[in-house]
């Protein structure tokens, strides 16, 4: 009869357990060396907005794997009632609701390496409320910078507005043109109400800049239209006010003035794409005489070469000679990742300047992404703690498959003979024999 199985001995059991812990870290080390995708954080400012309300979303708080290539490069928002944007990156979106009723709106984020979230808020949008009253805006005042241009200088009007019903005003437009000494009309141009004002709130509005044509006595007139919501009363919505021309003239015996922009820093000084950016510029006067008004415009050379107007920002206190005072422009939104260049032109000084080449000044900006500044060195995104674990990970599967490799491959050392186990009892009957 056959022998039993053989057993199999510790050092065979300990090999097969090695191979196996062997197999288990590698499993692990590539578990803990596979990058993780970003995690979607979505908010917005208004959960229960009303019809036509805009409503703005909110996913910066998303957080990257890490600044590598685990950085998030993209947002996609939905809006839940079939509009959407593309994908951005920017993580700011905005977006108005056309009808009543709950919303899931989501945002899905995706990084460097194609890793995707999506994260969601719920939304109920409300019936519009019924109008409780109408704006009224009046232009009550206005003036010309400089107040009294020389031909072929450029000029400015500011405007005060008020609002003078019971209700706040969302948009308006405010169209000004000039009646020329010949009786010809020309559109200086149309500017737009900048912000809400409030019921008895005023705001200064400024023309487009224009150039001052023809001597003589001109006629400007300022209409306030495109009220809303929609105005009730507009017998007061127009204002015309005078400009004098003068004649171009030698500077005058007492001197000029010479302002010159002498610097400038944005707020902030690195501004995130999105963010609302405003200039702080310092304006000193070289001259000899003060400057009573002057122009300051704004533009900004984007990193692919186009060219933005900011604004417009006015001196309208006199600046005596030696003086300086510091200007802010109109706040803007930083547009386009990477190196721009603010460039800042003084003009229509009054006085007239006889020395204007010092009256520019170019400043450069830098946009960072949404969630900070360009990714280090660290192409491949994996964080110190990441590589210990893995690489640690690693090194236990390694030792692990040496010491099976040792032990189930290694010949067991010969040991004294032990005689072989003794034959079973033979409990057949006898065999038959013949008679």
């Amino acid at each position: 009869m056959g022998r039993s199985g053989a057993k199999v001995s510790l050092r065979q059991r300990v090999g097969l357990a090695s191979a196996v812990w062997a197999v288990a870290f590698s499993l692990l080390a590539v578990v803990a060396a596979t990058p993780k995708g970003p995690t979607a954080v979505l908010s917005v400012d208004d959960l229960t907005p009303a019809v036509g309300q805009v409503v703005r979303f909110d996913a910066s708080a998303s957080i990257p794997h890490d600044q590598g290539n685990g950085r998030i490069v993209s947002y996609e928002f939905d809006f839940g009632d079939g509009n959407h944007t593309r994908e951005q990156s920017s993580p700011f979106a905005r977006h108005a609701y056309s009808f009543v009723g709950l919303k899931q709106a989501t945002v899905q984020v995706e990084d460097a390496r194609g890793n995707e979230d999506i994260a969601s808020v719920r939304i109920d949008v409300q019936p519009e409320s019924p109008p409780t009253g109408a704006p009224d805006l009046t232009p009550t005042s206005a003036s010309t910078i400089p107040s009294r241009p020389i031909e072929g200088q450029i000029a400015i009007v500011s405007i005060v507005l008020v609002n003078l019903g019971n209700a706040t005003a969302e948009g308006a437009t405010i169209n000004v043109t000039d009646q020329r000494p010949n009786g010809t009309v020309v559109s200086i141009g149309t500017t737009s109400l900048p912000a809400s004002l409030a019921p008895e709130g005023s705001v200064v509005v400024y023309s487009q800049t224009f150039v001052a044509r023809e001597v003589g006595n001109h006629s400007l007139q300022i209409v306030v239209s495109n009220v809303t919501p929609a105005e009730s009363d507009v017998e007061d919505n127009a204002l015309t006010i005078g400009m004098t021309v003068l004649p171009v003239t030698g500077p005058p015996p007492g001197g000029v003035p010479d302002l010159a922009p002498e610097s400038a820093v944005t707020i902030p000084t690195e501004p995130i794409e999105g963010e609302s950016v405003s200039l702080s510029i310092r304006i000193v006067n070289r001259g000899t005489v003060a400057a009573d008004a002057a122009i300051i415009d704004i533009s900004d050379v984007r990193p692919n070469g186009t060219i933005v107007r900011i604004g417009t920002s006015v001196l309208s206190t006199p600046l005596e000679p030696g003086n300086s005072v510091v200007a802010d422009s109109p706040s803007f939104v930083a547009a386009g990742v990477g190196d721009h260049q603010l460039k800042i032109d003084i003009r229509s000084v009054t006085p007239a300047e006889t020395d204007t080449e010092d009256n520019t000044l170019t400043i450069g900006m830098t946009v960072l992404p949404a969630k900070g500044p360009p990714p280090p060195p660290n192409e491949g995104g994996f964080s110190l703690d990441t590589a210990l674990l893995a690489g640690g990970l690693a090194a236990a599967a390694v030792a692990a498959v040496l010491v099976a490799t040792w032990l189930l491959l290694t010949p067991r050392e010969s040991g004294p003979l032990e005689p072989p186990p003794p034959e079973p009892p033979d409990d057949s009957p006898p065999p038959i024999r013949p008679p």
